[in-house]
């Protein structure tokens, strides 16, 4: 409990109390004694009389004093905190913002229901003690909310219940910014409220800087949900498949790490991995507090359509932290078309020997996941694209307009490119502005340096196959001549020399990609055809370039980024999105900004959309008219599970310049909104004491 005024400023007022001591002292009588016996006899009445004159100015000095204190008062607006929220009236109307944090870690189950439950209940209650002249704005931490509208009571208790629990990372700075924001609405008291569990995920990253400081009376409350419920949970921390995307029918592994973030012990963690609606496989694991462990399964992908899959722990207070998903599509044979720059009659002279070697392996008894044509660049003219899920052209000197435009028409349309170096290879195609990278000229490399990939790019789908530190494995590799690469618009580089010069460079091209390796498919440039690595690199590099043959391969998203549509077709003008849920939402697809064609003319526009209500983990199918679906596994992000609460001395450090009161709420309570801190505005009550003040000085002195 406490005291705050509007006006502070105005107390220096208050040395004003100083005037009716001022004025009585200055009226004050002279009195002169005259000695007159026929006096005397009166002597006895005259000072009982002057007793009670006495007693009377006094009560009209002080009467008079505490009248100007009243006033001086009154003009400072004084404000009583106490428990028990906020509440106007038409003397004080009330800007009341409420910030419901609907994050992940808001699903944490209390004895009252989850931690959003709570803080729903609390800030309904706050909305309904408003009186009619009162103002309200309510916001969300997950939303796409780009303006804070204020709303009348009914409807700020609408947009509390509609406000639901994702499972996606919150963005509190933007919410306190619109909030903070949002205070230009004339009213006398002004009050933010920001109910959450205020969780290291989310709020260690805050910084809220550059905003206007609040006046004297606007309050910025943060209220902690549920503290008492602790922290009790059980996470999976990470999720490896290898090698990801599987082949069909192929086994591959599934490796889960599990975490413990509780201070007891835990026994038997039951980890079960699903793939489609059956239990595959389960595991058992024994957790000290704080500490983790880890599981691995190995399983078969299934020979065509989806695979959908997951693992699963048992349930605890948080169970978002306890699932993760992952989809791939199993597709038929990888078709893949392989341009011959310098066909020569031997076979291992040939630009595409090595490269085609590769693509056509398969394992003892099996067939090779790709069927693999090889044509000479002179036969260009006659190649129909539409046939092919990936084109590689090596050491391709001429390049026809026309083919040159159906390439880049393949590629916008979700085929895969790879262009590769020679001694004959023309550095830019027709139109080809298209290319993930600008080619130089050729240069010789003494001695010749090892291959090196980025470390940012060690977990690219090139190297899926490779598991940790891909690196290693080209230690041996040698390259003698190479093009120089600059990466164009948003490519990047793959792979790099020891100086960082680009070696491998890919990038997207409407629905396709491309690529452009700076050395030879042969041994011309370089040894790497003749090394073990090369086979999966081959693969890899194909398989990510041509992903559409094999099934399109699900990116793994987390809960809140967006789904990029783009229909290998090119032809379907809107596309149909399933959610976890099974509600389905159809998504217009819009025309990508055009490339430079032939001649400098503008080339075709690939259609795509964007998809951005993944608020719940889960899967996500992309449903086309014409083509297999697509299917994406959302996951909750990792920072949901760090439930460690900041301290208010961490958050005031993040919102710099600003007073901040913190109060708490728990989960039992029957009416959660009487533990948040309000304030009273003792205006009116000041003003019924001024006039019952000033009513009695003036009955006081009238009888004077």
């Amino acid at each position: 409990m406490g005291f705050q005024f509007f006006h502070s400023i105005l107390l220096w007022g208050l040395g004003l109390v100083a005037l009716p001591i001022l004025i009585h002292l200055l009226r004050r009588r002279l009195v002169r004694r005259y000695k007159l016996p026929t006096f005397e006899f009166l002597l006895r009445t005259q000072r009982r009389l002057t007793t009670r004159s006495r007693l009377r100015n006094w009560i009209l000095l002080a009467l008079r004093i505490s009248a100007v204190a009243a006033v001086v008062l009154l003009s400072a607006r004084p404000l009583l905190r106490m428990a028990g929220g906020e509440s106007g009236s038409a003397w004080s109307p009330l800007h009341l913002v409420i910030v419901l944090d609907n994050s992940g870690s808001m699903a944490y189950r209390a004895s009252g229901g989850t931690r959003l439950e709570v803080a729903r209940r609390a800030a309904e209650r706050l909305v309904r003690d408003l009186s009619s002249s009162d103002m309200a704005t309510v916001l969300a931490t997950v939303g796409g909310e780009e303006a804070a509208p204020v709303q009348s009571r009914e409807q700020a208790l609408a947009r509390v219940a509609s406000i639901r629990q994702t499972d996606a990372a919150g963005d509190p700075a933007r919410a306190i910014r619109l909030a903070l924001e949002s205070l230009t609405v004339p009213a006398d008291r002004r009050t933010v409220m920001v109910f959450s569990d205020f969780a290291k995920g989310d709020w260690e990253k805050v910084r809220v800087q550059g905003l206007r400081r609040l006046t004297p009376h606007t309050q910025l409350q943060m209220v902690r949900v549920a503290p008492e419920a602790g922290i009790d949970d059980v996470a999976i921390a990470g999720l490896t498949l290898r090698p990801w995307p599987p082949r069909a029918g192929a086994p591959f592994s599934v490796a889960v790490r599990v975490v413990n973030r509780s201070n007891a012990k835990k026994e038997k963690v039951q980890v079960t991995l699903y793939l489609g609606q059956e239990q595959a496989a389960t595991a058992e694991l024994s957790l000290e507090p704080w500490a983790d462990g880890g599981a691995s399964f190995r399983v078969r992908a299934p020979e065509k359509g989806l695979l959908l899959g997951r693992v699963e722990l048992g349930p605890d207070p948080l169970e978002i932290t306890n699932r993760r998903y992952f989809a791939a599509s199993m597709g038929q044979q990888m078709r893949a078309l392989l341009v011959d720059g310098d066909p020569q009659r031997g076979l291992l002279d040939s630009d595409t020997f090595y490269l085609a070697s590769a693509l056509r392996a398969s394992p003892p008894g099996g067939d090779s996941p790709m069927l693999v044509d090889v044509v000479p660049s002179y036969e260009l003219a006659k190649v129909k694209w539409e046939d092919y899920d990936f084109v590689a052209a090596c050491n391709v000197g001429e390049w026809p307009p026309a083919a040159a435009e159906a390439l880049r028409r393949f590629v916008e349309n979700g085929g895969g490119f790879l262009l590769a170096g020679g001694d004959l290879a023309a550095r830019n195609l027709p139109g080809g502005g298209w290319l993930p990278a600008h080619i130089g000229e050729p240069r010789s490399l003494s001695p010749p340096p090892s291959p090196e990939i980025p470390l940012a790019q060690q977990g690219h789908p090139v190297y899926g196959g490779f598991g940790g530190n891909p690196g290693r494995f080209f230690s041996r590799v040698k390259v003698g001549r190479v093009f120089a690469l600059s990466p164009a618009g948003n490519a990047r580089p793959l792979m790099t020399l020891p100086d960082g010069s680009p070696l491998l460079v890919g990038g997207a091209l409407g629905s396709g990609r491309a690529a452009v390796w700076a050395s030879t498919c042969d041994r011309d440039w370089g040894d790497l055809p003749v090394h073990p690595v090369f086979v999966p690199f081959a693969r890899g590099l194909v398989d990510y370039l041509g992903g559409r043959a094999k099934g399109t391969v699900a990116s793994f998203l987390e809960v809140g980024e967006p789904l990029e549509i783009r229909p290998a077709g090119g032809r379907e003008e809107s596309v149909r999105v399933r959610t976890p849920g099974g509600e389905e939402m159809l998504i217009r697809l819009q025309a990508a900004q055009a490339l430079p064609g032939a001649q400098g003319q503008p080339g075709p526009r690939a259609l795509q959309g964007r998809f951005e209500n993944t608020d719940r983990a889960g899967f996500y199918q992309v449903l086309f008219d014409e083509e297999l679906p697509q299917v994406v596994a959302v996951n909750s992000p990792a920072s949901q599970g760090e439930l460690e609460p900041m301290s208010a001395a961490a958050l005031g450090e993040r919102l710099p310049g600003f007073r901040l009161a913190f109060s708490a709420i728990q989960a039992g309570q029957g009416n959660p909104a009487r533990s948040v801190e309000g304030r009273i505005d003792l205006g009116p009550f000041l003003l019924l004491f001024l006039a019952g003040l000033l009513l009695l000085e003036g009955m006081v002195a009238d009888r004077s």
